[in-house]
């Protein structure tokens, strides 16, 4: 896929709202994807993705994410070694656990469904989720398509949902942007934070 840059307005809880750029580039097969976004006055997000393009797949090297909420940080880190083993550090804590070919972190897993969707390929209906604990599955399934209507356009897209134990993620990806998401709702327990397409970031 191109490099690219996206705008977004993010809501959370439908009570507090703020922006986010969500950005792709890459540089001959090393990729990074990566979200950069802030609720002004109460908190600010990094999270991203570091991966291997091979053969038409992303090859998973390390995901962090940043979450400063008012004073108090939160860091997740996972990263590849060398010799195969995953490293994890959330809370002062680090794990290893033997590490898995196909395993994909979470922005990588929408990296991998926007590429084969791009290639008219159908997107695999479950895959390999690194986490802070160990691999976990996560399905992904199709829902009907949808047209959301978006500063005053229509825009067609293909609807996908995303599902690891209670975290439900849906995306809206519009095949006219490329399947770029152009809305992304993410329930986690009782918290839910939306992202609504605003068009290029550059």
């Amino acid at each position: 896929m191109a490099a690219n840059a996206q705008r977004y307005l993010l809501s959370w809880d439908g009570q507090l709202t703020g922006s986010a750029v969500r950005r792709l580039s890459c540089q001959h097969a090393s990729c990074t994807f990566r979200t950069d976004a802030q609720v002004p006055g109460l908190a600010t997000l990094t999270e991203e993705s570091r991966f291997q393009w091979r053969h038409d797949r992303v090859v998973f090297q390390r995901y962090q994410r940043d979450l400063q909420l008012l004073l108090f940080p939160q860091s997740v880190s996972i990263v590849r070694e060398a010799d195969g083993q995953f490293v994890t550090q959330r809370k002062g804590k680090t794990r290893r656990y033997p590490g898995q070919d196909d395993a994909v972190d979470l922005l990588g897993l929408e990296v991998q469904l926007r590429a084969d969707r791009l290639a008219g390929k159908t997107p695999k209906a479950s895959y390999a989720l690194a986490e802070v604990k160990g691999i976990t599955p996560v399905s992904l399934t199709r829902l009907d398509n949808v047209t959301l209507t978006l500063n005053g356009k229509a825009w067609g897209t293909e609807v996908y949902e995303r599902r690891d134990g209670q975290r439900l993620t849906t995306l809206w990806l519009a095949p006219d942007l490329g399947f770029v998401p152009v809305q992304i709702v993410h329930q986690d327990g009782p918290e839910t934070y939306r992202m609504i397409w605003q068009g290029p970031a550059d």
